[in-house]
């Protein structure tokens, strides 16, 4: 499926024309070793001003990034397709964004955890979550989708009507604040969820699809995604477990977590619960999408960032208040989850806020 009208002009102009996507990606081209190909790359545009342009934004990091950049009143989503042959650097943004594979496939890396998307399969990726996507084939189309937070009530009012794995998402979501949350789902190849995103995209492609009309058969597309992914999801079977409103709330056990970031363990979570180990740890699976350690890393990671922004404290006395042993364990955790060094972070702090 080539990329035409609208989208082709649109990607032509921010992403460069795919063949010289795909000489970066075949030849590796780098921040580190682009002098050595600089004659070759020279060649491939028409003039030195375009070729420095070019350096200029594909060896600077892309930064965080807003949603304000991409949605004009009243625009409330955005859709675009994926640019193939991007050696995309870790970045972050204050909107949802989702992913879907409307064919071939691609990878999401998300700090330690790479997702290997294949056809129909989709990931719903939350605000402020350091992460890079590629797609290297030819016939690969990953379609991305802006979805702000603030628009969710009015754009997905049914999906939050009632208790599903999308509602619980969206409320965790305010539950930890920077951490590195997604939800990977297939869509088993469903045909109506194909034809919902390929229809937005013909929405958003058609003469006068940039309207008020366009802009909400679009929303209501995208609901009926949502909507028709739950249809696919089997329904819990919950004989056997204790009842919900028996446990501690989530938000009562990080705090927990929290209070006893030092030397928590699976078995002081258990204690409070009252419940075994092995019990435990699938609750909090379920209740998280995460094991005990990767919340509990999670949590650690997030209060290291909050000292880093308050004090003036050394790194080494912020991983030990926050129960990392080792420095060298620290900074590469750090790193792992923020995408760049605790210094790094501390120094780009009065730069965080996006334009």
């Amino acid at each position: 499926m080539p990329y035409s009208g609208f989208l082709a002009s649109r990607f032509e102009k921010i992403f460069l024309d795919e063949p010289l996507r795909k000489y970066l990606y075949e030849n590796n081209i780098t921040a580190e070793n682009y002098l050595s190909h600089q004659e070759s790359l020279k060649a491939l545009f028409p003039d030195e001003e375009s070729f420095r342009a070019f350096i200029g934004a594909y060896l600077t990091k892309t930064g965080m990034l807003s949603y304000h950049q991409f949605l004009r009143v009243p625009q409330k989503i955005d859709l675009f397709l994926h640019p193939r042959y991007i050696q995309q650097d870790l970045h972050i943004h204050d909107f949802y964004e989702i992913k879907y594979l409307l064919q071939g496939s691609g990878t999401v890396h998300i700090a330690s955890d790479i997702i290997f998307l294949k056809q129909s399969d989709f990931c719903l990726i939350s605000p402020y979550v350091p992460h890079s996507s590629e797609v290297y084939t030819d016939d690969a189309i990953m379609i991305n989708i802006v979805l702000p937070s603030e628009h969710l009530p009015s754009i997905l009012p049914r999906v939050l009507g009632f208790s599903n794995i999308f509602r619980d998402y969206f409320s965790q979501e305010q539950t930890f604040s920077g951490d590195r949350r997604f939800l990977s789902l297939s869509t088993k190849d469903n045909p109506e969820i194909r034809q919902s995103i390929q229809s937005m995209l013909d929405y958003y492609s058609a003469p006068g699809g940039r309207s008020v009309p366009g802009y909400l058969m679009t929303e209501a597309a995208l609901e009926q995604v949502f909507l028709r992914i739950l249809a696919l999801q089997p329904i819990e079977n919950k004989k056997g477990e204790e009842p919900d409103e028996e446990h501690p709330s989530l938000d009562s056990i990080t705090g927990y977590i929290r209070e006893h970031l030092q030397n928590v363990s699976l078995a002081d979570v258990a204690a409070l619960l009252h419940f075994s180990e092995s019990y435990t740890s699938r609750y909090l699976k379920k209740k998280t999408g995460y094991t005990f350690q990767m919340l509990l890393l999670i949590l650690r990671m997030e209060q290291a960032a909050k000292l880093l922004k308050e004090t003036d404290w050394p790194v080494d006395q912020i991983a030990n208040e926050v129960g990392m042993s080792g420095r060298t364990n620290f900074y590469k955790q750090f790193r792992s989850f923020y995408g760049m060094s605790p210094a790094e972070f501390r120094a780009h702090i009065p730069d965080s806020t996006p334009v």
